[in-house]
This record gives structure tokens, sequence and C-alpha cells, in this order.
């Protein structure tokens, strides 16, 4: 059963973060898509989603309203403010640029152990 959820389709981010969860020994699951995603919701019951709110691919703001009730951290650019403010009201717990992302990740993922 994986504790976090991964949907990032981007490579880099993708193996940055499956890096992280390998050193500190969180189990992690990749969705690359909105289908994928939820599909791998109903089956592991993750405890934290983190998601690319700038892929389309995951739908983001339609997939968050439907992951009510399991925490969900996004990232984004940072000029995005508006992206910002909509996931928020959609349910995202969290929504941090992907540099604050990047440096909060180990801390991110320590959370859910």
């Amino acid at each position: 059963m994986a504790d976090v959820i991964a949907a990032v389709p981007d490579l880099f981010f993708r193996s940055k973060v499956l890096e992280t969860a390998k050193a500190l020994s969180v189990n992690l699951e990749v969705a690359r898509d909105a289908d994928e995603l939820l599909q791998k919701v109903r089956a592991e019951k993750p405890r934290l989603i983190l998601m690319d709110l700038q892929a389309e691919a995951l739908r983001p703001l339609d997939t968050i309203v439907s992951l009510q009730g399991i925490p969900v951290i996004g990232f984004l650019a940072h000029e995005q403010t508006d992206l910002r403010e909509q996931a928020l009201a959609a349910g995202c717990g969290e929504v941090l640029t992907k540099g604050q992302f990047s440096a909060s990740l180990p801390s991110i993922l320590s959370r859910v152990l």
C-alpha cells in the first residue's frame, strides 16, 4: 500500500520525488494522468497526494475535487497566482512554487512516516 501518490508527469520532478522517497523509505507510487491517479487512490488509499498543478493530463482542479478527504499538496510556477487560488478553492490543502516544493520535499514526505 502506497503512503503517497505523486501525480507528477514531468520526468525531472518525478525522478526527484522518487529518489527522495526512496532515501526516506516512504512507500510512494507515481501517477501520470488523472485516470491513473484516481485508480491508484482507490486501490492504495494513500495518506498524501503530491500534484503538479500545471499538468493538463491530471485535470488538476477537477481531480482535486474528486480527492476530498485525502490531503493534496500541489506545486506550480510562482507566477501562476490564479491557478494557486483555484487549487486552494478546489480543496488543495497546500500550494507551493516548484522551488518551495523541491526544497521542502524531504520534510513533506517525512510527515507521512
